[in-house]
């Protein structure tokens, strides 16, 4: 499939002539220059991804590039000047770590590994093999415990678990934590772990930390250990882990989605907890005191730093290195991760709001709908990420899929589908359980075309801000969703079809609804009046001419028959199909005729006032399929 063509001129044309939407305290303007000098790759791009990954500034390339060309680092695991050089290097970033987390050396140790999943995995078979040591063999046999908001590799260590429990809200975890601690049957003694996100990768809502790890602690400490997956939190908000005895057991991470290079995570472990993580099966470089390949002999090389022995083979030292970089570019540019925090969230505000504000004119459905359970502008509740779908006028969802490569195509970077986050898509998109199994029992895989089944919206669509994010970017994106899906106008074969359609489908409803309230088809020499059942979408311009100046003409009759069951309504059909009548039995030009067609007139107009305010609609107020409005038309007839 080629990609689509781009418009690299497309950014907001409203943005500099438009009222500035009001913004929260703490929106940083200075990132405006900031991102012309330091993120060329951003010309002509809107950038919403962040979640994804956020991007790296121009000055860290230079001064990673400065240090490789200068300086010569050899493998760490030896006792070289240049192995040295690397293994001080190592060091050195480790404590940067820990100070970017407000970590205590003495209490945390940060083992490098390839990305957050990479961490997890560690830590799910530190526990798998430690109990299979104290005698399971096969399966392990831990417990798992995970809130539903869960990434999808944060569920994974669920097919590592003797057993494992979904909760599905945070008041089912409160519940937990306060219950008194009791094991089932065949479970005494055994491992547990409990994991959950810092913030949701979904709808971006943010969970608490020291709250429920320090609970855990208090009431199942021993053994049950925490797990938290900080990937998606920290990316815009800071992390205090100078309270160990409050702080999760394990934390996750990967670095790329704070600084955009080096393409690194890492596995931060809390010393006192640290024992339990001494169980894996597999075995790497640098991690064995002995080993023999004759036979089986091998005795694991556990330092007090456990990194020594959690780090399998060379560790990627020069991304490491990079990383150090990484964390002083972001501080000169950025400060703290506190103005981040503020920046993102005044800027998440923003976009919320003004994408809740997009409405069809047509019908008053609004275009947007928003999944999250927080506040915007709250960092406590929320983070700067927007997960939503798109609706037309009539309430039908529009394929996510269509939209983000409608968005490519103007250079818009956003995220769809289930965002690796299959809780999220169950909780927001309504989907049962039942009908979550019936949808892949059909053979819906994840990654596919599928993104509309059975009139629901199976993912969604995430923009997700970042530190170098302006307000340009927030309007440039609502000025797409309200050019393309608001204030782009149907084609005249668009509205032609739409009419031929609901003309079809409400055929039987035409029928019932005219001989419910007696209207008749009345002819004569000079045309046929025409009533038929219409869907609440503008049509007067899918008409030909003559039906939509005759539509105009016979819109106070609309008003007049609204009225339905009123004995007014009744009264003025009568005198409209006995003048009808008449007209055609004496024609205009007849004497008599004369006298009846004005007498009937006057009838009518009398009967008017009867039912004036009886109408069960107005031409000016959008309609649903239970209360439409009535498009009644002459259509001239040449006999």
């Amino acid at each position: 499939m080629s990609p689509p063509k781009t418009s690299p001129s497309f950014r907001s044309r409203t943005f500099k002539r438009k009222a500035v939407p009001k913004l929260e305290p703490g929106y940083n303007p200075n990132i405006e220059k900031l991102r012309i000098k330091e993120y060329p790759q951003l010309k002509d791009q809107t950038y919403l991804d962040h979640s994804g990954t956020t991007l790296y500034a121009e000055s860290l390339l230079t001064v990673i590039s400065a240090d490789l060309r200068e300086n010569l680092y050899g493998n760490p695991h030896s006792e070289n000047p240049s192995s040295k050089l690397s293994a001080s290097k190592v060091t050195a970033v480790r404590l940067q770590v820990l100070a970017l987390f407000k970590a205590d050396p003495a209490k945390y140790d940060v083992i490098f590994c390839a990305n957050t999943t990479a961490g997890v995995k560690l830590v799910a078979d530190a526990f798998a093999g430690h109990e299979q040591e104290e005698g399971e063999k096969g399966k392990g046999s831990f417990k798992y415990k995970f809130h539903k908001d869960c990434h999808t590799s944060l569920i994974g260590p669920r097919g590592m678990a003797g057993s494992a429990e979904c909760f599905w809200g945070d008041e089912e975890v409160e519940a937990w934590l306060d219950s008194p601690e009791e094991d089932e049957e065949g479970e005494e003694g055994r491992l547990g772990l409990f994991a959950w996100p810092g913030q949701s990768n979904f709808s971006g809502r943010r969970l608490p930390i020291h709250a429920w790890s320090s609970k855990l602690r208090e009431t199942r400490g021993g053994r049950f250990y925490s797990l938290f997956d900080a990937a998606a939190l920290v990316m815009t908000s800071p992390l205090d882990l100078s309270d160990a005895d409050a702080s999760p057991d394990f934390i996750v991470c990967s670095f790329y989605k704070l600084f955009g290079y080096p393409d690194l995570g890492a596995l931060i472990v809390r010393r006192e907890s640290a024992g339990v993580l001494q169980h894996r099966r597999y075995f790497g470089g640098g991690t064995v005191g002995q080993l023999m390949a004759s036979i089986d002999h091998v005795k694991l090389w556990y330092h007090k730093d456990p990194h020594e022995h959690l780090e399998d083979g060379t560790c990627a030292f020069h991304s490491i290195i990079a990383l150090g970089h990484a964390i002083d570019t972001h501080k000169r540019l950025y400060e703290s991760f506190e103005k981040i925090s503020a920046h993102t969230a005044s800027l998440a505000a923003v976009l919320a709001s003004m994408m809740g504000e997009l409405t069809h004119r047509s019908t008053g459905q609004k275009l947007v709908e928003i999944y999250t359970e927080g506040k915007y502008g709250d960092p406590k509740q929320q983070g700067p990420v927007v997960t939503f779908n798109l609706r037309d006028s009539r309430g039908e969802p529009i394929s996510y899929l269509a939209v983000e490569a409608a968005a490519s195509a103007r250079n818009i970077h956003v995220r769809s589908g289930g965002h690796c986050n299959p809780g999220g898509v169950q909780h927001y998109c309504r989907l049962g359980k039942e009908k979550m199994m019936t949808i892949f029992n059909a053979g819906k895989m994840c990654g596919d075309e599928q993104d509309v089944i059975d009139g629901k919206h199976i993912g969604a669509l995430r923009a997700s801000l970042g530190a170098m994010s302006t307000l340009e970017d927030v309007v440039t994106f609502v000025d797409f969703l309200r050019e393309e899906y608001v204030s782009k106008p149907l084609s005249l074969e668009e509205k032609r079809r739409i009419l031929l359609q609901e003309r079809e489908k409400d055929v039987e409803e035409v029928k019932r609804v005219m001989k419910k309230y007696g209207t008749v088809l009345s002819g004569s020499r000079t045309g046929t009046l025409l009533c038929f059942w219409a869907d609440p979408v503008n049509l007067d311009e899918a008409l030909p001419m003559d039906a939509r100046l005759a539509s105009n003409s016979f819109a106070s009759l609309r008003d007049f028959f609204t009225g339905g069951r009123s004995l007014a309504g009744l009264l003025k059909l009568f005198t409209l199909t006995y003048w009808a009548f008449f007209s055609f039995l004496f024609g205009r030009t007849n004497t008599y005729g004369f006298f009846i067609w004005t007498f009937f007139i006057l009838c009518f107009i009398l009967f008017s006032f009867f039912g004036v305010g009886q109408t069960t609609s107005r031409p000016d107020t959008p309609t649903t399929r239970t209360d439409a409005d009535w498009l009644i038309f002459y259509d001239e007839m040449t006999r």
